[in-house]
């Protein structure tokens, strides 16, 4: 295997931020090719993605277009508190059927409510809005609307990706925040019946479209901006350093640190900034469509570390939204 050279001073220059962070040397550094060709990832990219400033007003029209009549809204409480989701109800001429129960980490319990709710409304189709935990957990809804439970058949360490087919209703994901990605990700991490918090994975987990408007995000205060953004940022370097082989991958998982890199400071000390929630938001985006190369250590670490924690209440995710007073550092 060739090896690594240092890199051109253009480069230092393409990617200044990611520079200060002393890891040039691995980030800007050139990639070897692989000593056999046939390690190359499976690059299976994406799905349809909006990507604008006001595009959360195609909604209804996207909707449309999938032939959904009657969607199930997926939210959270702490979004409802700040009036965010009674501005995207306002775009439908009938208010669509709303579940707003999603907790911090989504559970199966909370999805077979919301899955009950599906059904009993006569959905025929879902938009996942909010953060991660909103968006998968309308992810896993979607898969019970062609398959029966409990979940934890599905989870990656069961070998579920076999038993997942397409055969399922149309999904809409709108992130209102910019860190998980979950947009443009093949899984769904839920918390089983038996208290494992496990992931679903399948390529038919992939929302249908993938709704992103930055506007949505300029009501997050400080903390979260900077709390969501570091898992954007750690999203792209984690899979950038990931050892398989796939460089369309890498290309994307660089230019999302140099966008999140650039722009997080911004972001958290000027919620408004046009540029910085837009920048921020592609970062998060590109993070996740990273994910297909693999992550790191710190996502292996994250489910002991999450045995240990206390999920955070949606009262107080809603507080946060709504206070601008707070800082990155208060907790």
């Amino acid at each position: 295997m060739p090896e690594r050279v240092a890199p051109r001073e253009s480069e230092h220059e393409a990617v200044p931020n990611v520079a200060r962070m002393g890891c040039e040397r691995v980030c800007l550094s050139r990639i070897p090719a692989p000593e056999s060709m046939s390690a190359m990832a499976l690059i299976t990219y994406l799905t349809r993605i909006e990507f604008d400033e006001g595009a959360v007003a195609k909604l209804p029209s996207i909707l449309e277009g999938l032939k959904v009549a009657r969607p199930l809204i997926v939210t959270d409480r702490g979004l409802v508190a700040t009036g965010l989701v009674d501005r995207v109800l306002a775009l439908f001429p009938t208010r669509p059927t709303v579940f707003q129960d999603t907790p911090a980490n989504p559970t199966e319990t909370a999805v077979l409510a919301a899955a009950d709710l599906y059904r009993e409304a006569g959905c025929d189709g879902i938009v996942g809005l909010g953060g991660g935990s909103s968006i998968d957990l309308a992810k896993a809804v979607r898969l019970l609307s062609g398959h029966e439970g409990p979940l934890a058949q599905y989870t990656a360490v069961e070998g579920g990706a076999a038993k997942i087919h397409g055969n399922i209703c149309p999904m809409v994901a709108v992130p209102t925040t910019s860190g998980t990605g979950s947009e443009v990700g093949r899984a769904a991490v839920i918390i089983t019946a038996e208290g494992r918090k496990l992931g679903i994975v399948s390529p038919h987990m992939l929302p249908s479209v993938a709704l992103c408007d930055p506007e949505l995000t300029y009501g997050l205060p400080p903390y979260l901006t900077a709390a969501t953004g570091m898992d954007a940022l750690s999203h792209c370097l984690e899979t950038y350093m990931a050892p398989s082989i796939n460089p369309p991958a890498d290309a994307i998982a660089i230019d999302g640190l140099k966008r999140g890199m650039g722009s997080i400071r911004q972001a958290v000390a000027d919620g408004s900034d046009r540029r910085a929630r837009w920048e921020m938001m592609m970062c998060a985006l590109e993070g996740a469509m990273a994910f297909q190369k693999g992550l790191g250590a710190v996502h292996a670490l994250t489910p002991s570390a999450w045995r240990g924690a206390r999920a955070e209440p949606a009262s107080r995710y809603a507080q946060r939204r709504a206070d601008p007073r707070r800082t990155a550092l208060q907790p």
